[in-house]
């Protein structure tokens, strides 16, 4: 007996519903390949953002609808979960007061370098668990997870690079920064069982940076800057696209374009994620989640760093464990609607990479 079309048609998209529940982000980051398109600073991967959206054949600006765009104004991102922007202490929907800390106050002075951020320092915004305030961002793990929309999420991190000048060198748009993720297992009588750190640093160590002596400007590179991340606000990029290096002076190397990491509050200039943090995070032996932040050589300033749900391409090799590599088991019922899933799908089910998902 033919089954109508209009029941094997339900079938069918009811197979491919089952097939394809990973979330849907508004961005997704690939696979970190050093160093085309990620660099990797201590635990942390570092994406450019422009320089992603040229690598996917954009003009490396992303804007609305293109793949690798972040709008980063307060209207844009208030639901998400804010860490630090100008004009902070922010408890909207993204910053439950009893659960996660508001959002620090980043400086905006202009013409003028002699700025530095820390957390350790700057006025601890309100609310979140009382464990850590006063020097950190802090949040429940258990918060935190929800607000990026899942305990199996990647939790990636946003920054808009917001300096002002055109050239390039620590005293006009370049920065320095740092970061270390600490998660705490704390007993309800606040007691510390068991912790774990994570480090955002260019040396790879687990220094902490001297904000009273700043590294020197002249001739400065990452090689110099110790601990310190140097932030470029231009990288230097290949015809095809491909990552080169920094500018030297303002200037990318002949054969090379300059291309632009310092978007101002339009959109996120860079993604940071760290493997190593989600699957200790997503392990349950933690809960919470405590974030001291730095940055030095601020010009013009008023940078925004915040979370929101994205999703990030993990390496499945074959016989992986790893929950987001296992296929999606089909219910039975649905048996009769593999074959044409099985045809459509006949490209690509050689690949290993699937989006990190819920």
């Amino acid at each position: 007996m033919k089954l109508p079309k209009l029941i094997l048609a339900s079938i069918l998209a009811s197979g491919l519903s089952a097939l394809t529940t990973q979330q849907a982000y508004a961005l997704n980051l690939p696979i970190c390949e050093l160093p085309v398109n990620c660099l990797t600073f201590g635990d942390f991967n570092v994406y450019s953002l422009p320089l992603l959206d040229l690598q996917a054949g954009g003009d490396g600006v992303p804007k609305p609808g293109d793949s690798f765009y972040a709008p980063a104004t307060y209207g844009a991102i208030q639901n998400n979960t804010i860490i630090g922007i100008n004009n902070g202490n922010s408890t909207q929907t993204g910053n439950p007061s009893t659960t996660t800390d508001g959002s620090f106050n980043t400086p905006s002075q202009n013409n003028t370098t002699n700025q530095i951020f820390s957390t350790a320092t700057a006025p601890d915004p309100n609310g979140g668990p009382a464990i850590g305030d006063g020097r950190s961002w802090d949040s429940t793990v258990g918060a935190l997870q929800t607000l990026i929309g899942g305990a199996n999420n990647p939790l990636v991190a946003f920054f808009a690079f917001n300096e002002t000048g055109s050239g390039t060198g620590l005293l006009t748009t370049d920065l320095l920064i740092w970061a270390k993720v600490t998660l705490y297992d704390y007993t309800e009588t606040g007691d510390i069982l068991n912790s774990k750190s994570f480090y955002l640093s260019g040396n790879g160590s687990t220094d902490t940076p001297d904000e009273t002596h700043l590294p020197d400007t002249a001739n400065a590179t990452q090689d110099t800057v110790g601990p310190w991340v140097y932030v470029h606000a231009g990288i230097c990029v290949s015809d095809a696209g491909q990552f080169v290096g920094f500018p030297t002076n303002g200037v990318c190397a002949s054969g090379t374009v300059k291309n632009q990491n310092n978007l101002g509050q339009n959109a996120a200039a860079f993604a940071i994620n760290s493997p190593d943090l989600d699957t200790a995070m997503q392990s349950g032996d933690y809960n919470v989640f405590s974030l001291d932040w730095k940055m030095a050589y601020i010009n013009g300033g008023g940078e925004t760093a915040w979370f929101m749900p994205a999703g990030v391409d993990a390496q499945c090799p074959p016989g992986s464990t790893d929950p987001i590599c296992l296929p999606i088991n089909v219910p039975e019922p649905l048996s009769l609607s593999l074959l044409g899933i099985g045809l459509l799908g006949l490209g690509a089910s050689r690949r290993f990479i699937k989006p990190r998902r819920a």
